[in-house]
């Protein structure tokens, strides 16, 4: 089963909570994009256009087709169009777009390369998943910055390894086919300090950094500082997901629930098939919140587990601050809901599939509310 095989096949559309009207402080744009992340359509605005202060609500995935709205101070463009993006004007407002303006996002999804069992596998799984949710574990493509698989940027940071947190960010491959960046790894790790030798390879966006310590070789606190202020802040947001996604994990199995795993790069999805009526009415209405010196527990269950997934990591709550001060970066304890329930779920029955001859594809769609991740339903679909 596959996903994602063409942007079109993974349709996104934000819905947002802000009254669009003729006038007012901001200009509210739509955004519709393909093959483009968010943050390099950001980027792009704020260079080539010179949009300044955009908002957003959330990060689109640069494969699939999504619609998402941004924000600037006052009275912008009509549009702009370029290749595989185009920004719309939408209204007016009274207030910029955030993460609080976001409700959540409608989505229509084609899953390809089915087999014959697993399309029915998949449609058994969806009425369990209609009726009792899933886990709503962060994805995979929250922790972008660790899916080289050594390590976490944030984790650096925290005990104050400032060297190591800087080769993670300008020397370490983001897949096995970057020669470009393995060569600048390479480099970094046999002249550690020789930043000349690297500054011609790294990507634009690191060259400050690069330039940096090129004069001022071993200061290390002044390079973390030049690093995207934004970009920082999801480095500690991707820690966060992760731990938090372990100690999900931990509360299934400390509650006693039959479960089922999928691998990930960095850990493991647990997935039930049902749950008891008692079971759904205790989980929909927990709350685990992000890993952070400010975090509050209303479950002593959770404080405890929590706990327990630090202490592996040779951590505690109170030590979850970066060794650098950087304004606005920081680790926030706000609340994540357990469960995720689609909305307006609805499926096609498995046809022959177009690009797969022999195969069938299957669509879905539904509302998820902000902050779930689509991805983890289907890959909850995936066991049947």
């Amino acid at each position: 089963m596959k996903l994602k095989v063409r942007p079109e096949d993974f349709r996104v559309e934000e819905k947002l909570k802000l009254r669009l009207k003729r006038a007012g402080a901001y200009s509210i744009y739509r955004l519709e994009k393909r093959l483009w992340n968010t943050l390099d359509v950001v980027s792009h605005l704020e260079h080539r256009h010179g949009l300044r202060r955009i908002g957003r609500a959330g990060l689109k995935d640069r494969y699939a087709l999504s619609v998402q709205f941004l924000s600037i101070p006052g009275r912008g463009p009509k549009a702009i169009t370029e290749k595989n993006y185009s920004l719309r004007l939408a209204g007016m407002a009274d207030k910029p777009v955030t993460r609080d303006s976001l409700l959540g996002n409608n989505f229509s999804i084609v899953l390809r390369d089915v087999a014959p069992d697993e399309a029915s596998s998949v449609t058994k799984a969806l009425p369990q998943v209609e009726r009792f949710g899933f886990p709503n574990y962060y994805d995979e493509q929250r922790m972008g910055s660790a899916r080289h698989g050594q390590g976490f940027i944030a984790r650096r940071l925290v005990d104050g390894h400032l060297s190591g947190a800087l080769k993670l960010y300008l020397g370490t491959p983001s897949s096995a086919d970057d020669a470009r960046t393995r060569r600048v790894k390479t480099l970094i790790e046999e002249s550690w300090g020789d930043w000349r030798k690297c500054l011609a390879l790294v990507s634009p966006e690191a060259w400050p950094v690069m330039k940096y310590l090129v004069f001022h070789p071993r200061d290390f606190g002044g390079a973390v500082r030049l690093i995207p202020r934004e970009l920082l802040g999801l480095f500690v947001n991707a820690y966060q997901a992760w731990l938090w996604n372990e100690v999900l994990v931990a509360v299934l199995e400390d509650i006693r629930l039959p479960v089922r795993c999928v691998d990930y790069r960095l850990g493991r999805f647990a997935f039930y098939d049902g749950l008891t009526s008692e079971q759904q009415r205790y989980l929909t209405k927990l709350v685990i919140p992000a890993p952070a010196p400010d975090a509050t527990f209303s479950s002593d269950r959770v404080a405890r587990i929590m706990a327990e997934v630090l202490k592996r990591e040779g951590l505690e709550l109170n030590r979850l601050k970066l060794k650098v001060r950087v304004e606005g970066v920081f680790f926030k304890g706000y609340e994540r809901s357990v469960l995720a329930a689609p909305q307006r779920l609805e499926w096609s029955r498995p046809e022959p599939d177009d690009l797969y001859p022999g195969r069938h594809k299957l669509a879905l769609s539904f509302f998820l509310p902000a902050g779930s991740f689509a991805t983890i339903l289907v890959k909850r679909l995936s066991l049947g």
